[in-house]
């Protein structure tokens, strides 16, 4: 046999020295790898700790600046004086400040709500609500939730410095951990209808300059309690108060009771209904005058505030009693969203005021609203921030033979002889910002007259147009 060339196994071991040199290589690039792999965790490690304790020193330091502001501030060095940044951080974590203002150009006629004609603030009011604490427990259950507090300054209400306190109320929320007990309790919109949140807060929600001409509302005193199911499918409203418009009269009247029922059926159906009862108003040598409010109009002695002589089934007549025996309202309201540029809005409600006097001096009025709102975005989407608003609306006794008072502004005017007050409005408005919308408003108002009437005041029943374009603001 021939042996094998001994240059032959001489390239075999080369190649494998060869082979072995490179896995020797790998084997140290992969240790090098492993070291620098754990130095980064190591460092990373090392960062992540710093940051915790960093934000312990950070909490540390928090809760010691809440502490030092709840110490008492005293002359000696007992105390922790807070800093002058801890205080106002604490106001800003537990007071929220709002607003509302609207002003423009106004024009109507002699008689009417928009004179006399010209630029004019129209609203302001303000607002402010508090944070009384965190939840109030006894014995491990939780007796209330949260509690707060809201102030409401109405500055300017219709064109006029009204000066004066809207709502002033805490806020007891949650009693017991249960959604269906809340308690207010000081002064409040008077919880009947849906109009009143279009005044106070709601102020700017309102899609015209006008209100309803008969929309329920007005403040009291008293106590309000309320509850929903959880989306607000359904829930109650109540309250008892004064019953006297005046702010904490406490003489003149009998209290007042309230109870209003809602149910969101369907996400684009909201109904509710209301009532309202209040026993004897007045005295003897003071006028009775009710905390409840349909448009410009309350329960009120037969002729008071008025030297204008009244009419009644043809014939003047004296005026009544300053006592009023009771009065109750019932009413219903119906709320539909189909589409987010769509809103109808549906209201009636019937309100007797039974005087002490004679039969004649009773009166049963009637108010009643419909209102259509319609998005731009229903034309096209450039127009989303734009609207189409159409209401007409009416409130009186609607009785040739009996009349009231119907908008305080009017009892030079027209006095107690109006059977009816019905308008009819159209606006336009842009949402120019969230917070800001310009609006124009024309209002065509009917007021029908009881029989008998002198010509003096069947002249101020005409000419009751209006028209404004305002910019309202809030934040």
């Amino acid at each position: 046999m021939v042996a094998p060339a001994s240059g032959a196994a001489t390239d075999s071991d080369a190649r494998i020295e060869q082979l072995e040199a490179q896995v020797r290589q790998l084997q140290a690039q992969l240790g090098d790898v492993l070291e620098i792999l754990q130095a980064e965790k190591a460092e990373k490690a090392e960062k992540a700790e710093k940051a915790e304790k960093a934000e312990k020193a950070e909490k540390a330091e928090k809760q010691r600046q809440e502490d030092a502001a709840k110490q008492p501030i005293v002359s000696n060095d007992t105390a922790v004086r807070p800093s002058a940044g801890s205080i106002v951080q604490s106001l800003a974590d537990h007071l929220q400040l709002g607003g509302s203002a609207n002003a423009g150009y106004y024009h109507g006629a002699d008689d009417s709500d928009f004179h006399p004609d010209g630029f004019q603030v129209w609203d302001a009011r303000f607002f402010v609500d508090a944070e009384l604490g965190q939840p109030v427990e006894l014995f491990g259950k939780t007796i209330v939730r949260n509690a707060g507090l809201s102030f409401e300054w109405d500055l300017l209400r219709l064109g006029q410095t009204f000066n004066r306190v809207g709502e002033l109320y805490v806020d007891l929320q949650g009693l017991g951990d249960s959604p269906w007990a809340n308690v207010q309790v000081g002064r409040f919109q008077i919880p009947v209808g849906e109009a009143y949140h279009r005044y106070s807060k709601g102020y700017w929600k309102n899609p015209f300059i006008s209100n309803a001409v008969g929309g329920p509302w007005f403040w009291d005193e008293g106590i309000r309690i309320y509850g929903a199911a959880p989306g607000d499918r359904y829930g109650y409203v109540a309250s008892i108060s004064n019953g006297e418009t005046s702010l904490n009269d406490l003489v003149a009247g009998d209290k007042q009771f309230t109870l209003k029922l809602h149910v969101r059926p369907t996400p684009w159906l909201y109904l509710s209904a209301s009532g309202l009862y209040t026993g004897e108003l007045g005295t003897d040598s003071q006028s009775a005058n009710g905390a409840f409010w349909l448009g410009e109009s309350w329960a009120r002695a037969f002729g008071s505030a008025s030297s204008l002589p009244n009419f009644v089934g043809g014939r003047p007549v004296p005026d009544g009693p300053n006592e009023l025996d009771h009065t109750w309202f019932a009413g219903a309201d119906a709320i539909l969203t189909p589409h987010r540029d769509v809103r109808l809005w549906l209201a009636y409600g019937h309100y007797d005021i039974d005087s002490k006097g004679r039969a004649r001096y009773d009166r049963a009025l009637h108010y009643w609203n419909s209102e259509l709102t319609l998005g731009g975005g229903l034309v096209h989407p450039e127009l989303r921030n734009t609207y189409l608003g159409l209401r007409a609306g009416g409130l009186g006794t609607f009785d040739d033979d009996r009349g009231y008072l119907l908008d305080f502004r009017q009892a030079d005017t027209i006095g107690y002889n109006a059977s009816s007050i019905v308008d009819y409005s159209v606006v336009l408005g842009w949402k120019m910002l969230s917070l800001l919308t310009l609006r124009a408003e024309y209002t065509h108002r009917d007021l029908k007259l009881v029989r008998g009437v002198n010509p003096q005041i069947r002249n101020r029943a005409e000419h009751l147009d209006y028209f404004g374009i305002e910019l309202g603001a809030h934040y």
